[in-house]
């Protein structure tokens, strides 16, 4: 009888454990995930490439093959934006990761009208994502593609039972290292913050938003965001298996607070601007919404 409640304690102890340990007892993220992720730059007015943002690679399987698919180069909407302004440019430069070592830029027209239109958004302009038909050269490039599968729909958020306290984490480019030869993204961790029915405002425009609890770069919009879901992802209880990965959606960037700074022998109050330590994501339903509306379906003939 000691032994089997010695045994028992110790069970008990180690579901505790689990269940309390949270991000510190996570597993480490697929080392395959950074793969799908591309650095986008653009050329500054002395004519230079400076890293502007982060792209993603997602993949629409045709239904009538077993390996046909429609790939798309996903980032946030206004990092094809020319800067302070909300019109495109002519065009963008993205940076992958060759096979062989080292990597490659090539150039993207943007396209917004007409025929040869290849810059795709959300029928709701507040929506910060673009996608773009691109499939690099998969013998030469180091990467990898999202399939539709893991992009959350509205119905997938709920049966996920996604709540405040989940885990999350992205992947981009972080501009002060980009990588001399090569893309290095960096991967940052946090929880999901707030989970809302209610339109969240953002720059004074009310918008469909997830917030998370973690600090978002300069060069961090446009990336993916995950959902990093594991033991205690069933609310009051502990599931086993492997953890469950999902996209969240895009990283849109992250919220800032001024404060007044009191300057000695003037009458000018200057601003400084600190992050929050809370970054916005425009939900991955969102994505799927335009990936799956009646042009691009259209387009790509299912």
């Amino acid at each position: 009888m000691q032994i089997n409640s010695i045994i028992r304690y110790f069970i008990i102890t180690i579901l505790i454990i689990f269940m309390l340990g949270g991000i510190a007892m996570a597993s480490p993220i697929p080392a395959e995930i950074k793969s799908v992720v591309a650095f986008i730059f653009v050329k500054n007015e002395e004519g230079e490439l400076i890293a502007n943002g982060t792209g993603f690679f997602v993949g629409v399987k045709n239904p009538s093959s077993s390996n046909s698919f429609s790939v798309y180069l996903v980032t946030a909407k206004h990092v094809l934006y020319k800067p302070n302004t909300t019109d495109f440019l002519d065009m963008v430069f993205v940076r992958l990761n060759k096979k062989e070592g080292g990597s490659q830029i090539g150039v993207i027209p943007i396209i917004t009208e007409g025929e040869k239109r290849n810059v795709f958004t959300h029928s709701d302009s507040s929506v910060d994502i673009a996608i773009i038909p691109f499939l690099p050269n998969q013998e030469k490039f180091d990467f990898k593609f999202l399939p539709e599968d893991m992009i959350t729909t509205k119905e997938a958020f709920k049966e996920l039972k996604i709540r405040e306290g989940s885990d999350v984490f992205f992947t981009g480019l972080f501009t002060p290292y980009t990588g001399s030869e090569r893309n290095y993204p960096i991967v940052r961790f946090g929880r999901v913050a707030l989970v809302t029915d209610e339109k969240i405002e953002w720059q004074g425009k009310l918008m469909d938003l997830y917030l998370i609890e973690a600090g978002s770069y300069g060069g961090n919009s446009g990336s993916p965001v995950f959902f990093y879901l594991g033991s205690d992802r069933e609310p009051g209880s502990i599931v086993i298996g492997s953890p469950i990965l999902k996209l969240a959606g895009v990283m849109q960037g992250t919220f800032l607070d001024a404060h007044e700074i009191k300057v000695v022998e003037t009458k000018e109050v200057p601003i400084a601007v600190s992050s929050m330590g809370i970054a916005a994501v425009v939900p991955g339903y969102k994505l799927h919404e335009i990936l799956f509306s009646d042009e691009l379906k259209g387009k790509r003939g299912f």
